[in-house]
């Protein structure tokens, strides 16, 4: 998806740069920036990242860490997603299918994941897809940390992403600016 949106805007520069005035070549890019850092944040930066003392979820608006030990749930519903404390943390990086997904799973796919049955599966937990895989590595994480009493433990940390957007506002502003003010 980020791929076809770098093209467009590739495409929507090049025109402009061969076909218009100094003024419209620079709108042009400014524009295409702007669109390609909003694909970067929402397509390509979201991640999930397990490690042996915990997991990290970064998002386009934040990255947390989070200890095994702080860890109460690890479920799929729209997106994989954890709990700690009472508070559901979101994956953007690991999006459930649609409900209909659960009926074209059949039971050989199951083997091996500690899952009852194939009716008793979510469709955001399907080997298939990137939430079952990410919610079946994190539970498998999360039980082998709880079984060898691992004594290390992480500070769990949220780190906003304070430059990405600082630097999608400024683009912003710049393309509105041009936008206005023509030379």
């Amino acid at each position: 998806m980020a791929g076809g949106i770098y093209m467009l805007c590739f495409g929507m520069t090049a025109v402009s740069i061969f076909e218009g005035s100094i003024h419209n070549r620079i709108t042009a890019i400014c524009w295409a920036l702007f669109v390609a850092q909003i694909a970067y944040l929402i397509f390509v930066r979201p991640k999930v990242t397990f490690f042996d003392e915990g997991i990290t979820i970064t998002n386009p608006h934040q990255e947390i860490t989070v200890g095994w030990h702080l860890i109460d749930e690890i479920h799929a519903q729209y997106t994989m997603y954890i709990e700690v404390a009472g508070k559901r943390i979101n994956a953007w990086a690991a999006q459930t299918p649609g409900r209909y997904h659960a009926r074209s799973i059949h039971p050989t796919e199951l083997r091996g994941l500690r899952i009852n049955g194939a009716e008793n599966i979510r469709p955001g937990e399907s080997p298939r897809t990137y939430s079952g895989v990410a919610v079946q590595l994190a539970r498998l994480r999360l039980e082998n940390f709880k079984k060898t009493g691992i004594d290390i433990r992480i500070e769990s940390a949220v780190i906003s992403n304070v430059q990405g957007f600082t630097l999608l506002m400024a683009n912003f502003t710049l393309c509105v600016l041009l936008y206005i003010f023509k030379f």
